[in-house]
């Protein structure tokens, strides 16, 4: 195994750790190895709130993926969101083609360069640029590039995504203490865009919606082309807070009866029957609600908070020039928040669509059965398959098998090294850390 391409990928998201571990097989399929979610305090609203102890969780969490996979890590990718990533657009213009070959990848490449040049400010860090937009001579634009043609001149619009730097050097210092190298950077949402979502869906036209806890990231595509990645300041978080303040239930329970027992559409059957937040979640502590808490009470607050987050995402949407009918759009939610009963059908109605309108997960992965894949997960799987995929041939492990150390029963501590056998199974530990 030490020989393989083996990536560790590291998301840092905004209430949480995750690590994962992926290769590409003998037939070159990626196959998961070892993965692992951390609730981390020191992580909140996407804010590293604590160095130290982000780098603790980084540090617990990629231990947990090395004891999985028996391997020990030095470097890995570090994939992040939330409100300290955005995009914007920048014109790059080269000249003095070749005569014989024209215009070249090479040239794009470079116009790109020049637009990030100028236009990234020196308080961000980019992560990531693309074009979207090239320009000749007289002002004719075009969608696909003009390789080959002979212009005096060739504009080239990128779109730029980039991070808040002091939030980029905060992050990296928080895995780089934690004893692994950060050796790439980038935004776990534009890592989803690129394998959730198929290249059909983005020449047609197609909104990604990632529901986080604190926040909810945006991308939209269309004609093949990155038209914005941002966010905006809600999530699945606020659904929750709304139960615990109206019902004065402690966090946990109020996001257990959300998950539970709240729909945002559907059956009514049941609707009226109390519900017992403590069962929910399994706690001993008992849990006095003062106001009568059924399904249909729930439902109702969710839905008032749903009313207001979809009015935002077609605000988002509208402020995007280029786009088609916009009732046309397919619209692809992913997230931990994306997991409310009901939200694609509310979407379709609440926010007037007529094209497609479905929540998706990371699927057709070896090791990861679909039972145990989740929306929540998209942003690190998505962040590790982006590494296999764009990022040449690597290998984050240290050419040494992990030791675990025993204690037997007379208290003495015997080393040993470890094959993997006495460890859970991934399914196993997904389902755990999930609550299934």
């Amino acid at each position: 195994m030490y020989n393989e391409d083996i990536r560790l990928a590291i998301d840092v998201g905004s209430s949480k750790v995750c690590s994962v571990v992926i290769r590409r097989d003998n037939f070159n399929e990626p196959e998961m190895l070892a993965i692992d979610v951390l609730p981390s305090e020191s992580i909140h609203d996407g804010d590293v709130m604590n160095t130290s102890e982000a780098t603790a969780a980084v540090r617990a969490s990629v231990s947990e993926v090395s004891k999985q996979c028996s391997l020990n890590f030095t470097k890995g990718y570090v994939g992040f969101g939330g409100k300290h990533v955005n995009s914007y657009t920048g014109w790059g213009r080269v000249s003095g083609f070749d005569f014989a070959s024209g215009v070249i990848e090479e040239d794009i490449v470079q116009a790109v360069r020049l637009a990030a040049s100028e236009r990234v400010e020196a308080t961000d860090h980019l992560l990531y640029a693309t074009p979207t937009a090239y320009r000749v001579d007289d002002g004719t634009e075009f969608r696909k590039p003009p390789i080959g043609m002979h212009p005096e001149s060739l504009e080239v619009q990128a779109l730029l995504v980039v991070s808040d730097m002091q939030h980029y050097r905060t992050v990296f210092d928080a895995v780089s203490n934690a004893g692994i190298t950060p050796i790439h950077g980038g935004s776990t949402l534009v890592a989803e865009a690129e394998h959730l979502l198929s290249s059909y869906e983005r020449d047609a036209g197609v909104v990604l919606i990632d529901i986080g806890g604190s926040d909810t990231e945006i991308a939209i595509y269309n004609h093949g082309r990155a038209m914005v990645f941002n966010s905006l300041p809600i999530g699945g978080f606020h659904f929750t807070n709304d139960i615990a303040y109206a019902y004065e239930l402690p966090f946990e329970n109020a996001e257990a009866v959300k998950i539970s027992a709240g729909t945002l559409v559907g059956d009514t059957v049941g609707f009226d029957d109390e519900i017992d937040p403590t069962a929910l979640t399994g706690s001993e502590r008992v849990i006095d609600v003062e106001r009568s808490l059924t399904r249909v009470s729930v439902s109702n607050l969710l839905r008032d908070r749903a009313s207001e987050t979809m009015d935002l995402y077609k605000s988002r949407i509208a402020q995007v020039s280029g786009l088609p009918d916009t009732d046309f759009l397919t619209v692809v939610f992913t997230g931990g928040g994306s997991k409310l009963t009901g939200i694609e059908t509310y979407a379709k109605l609440n926010m007037g669509l007529r094209g497609r309108v479905e929540v998706r997960k990371p699927t057709g992965i070896k090791s990861l059965p679909d039972d145990v894949s989740d929306p929540s997960m998209s942003g690190a799987i998505c962040m590790a398959l982006r590494a296999l995929d764009r990022i040449e041939r690597d290998n984050h492990v240290e050419r040494k098998p992990i030791t675990v150390v025993h204690t037997n029963s007379d208290g003495a501590e015997s080393p040993q090294h470890t094959n993997g056998s006495e460890n859970e199974g991934v399914g196993a530990k997904i389902r755990s850390l999930l609550g299934r």
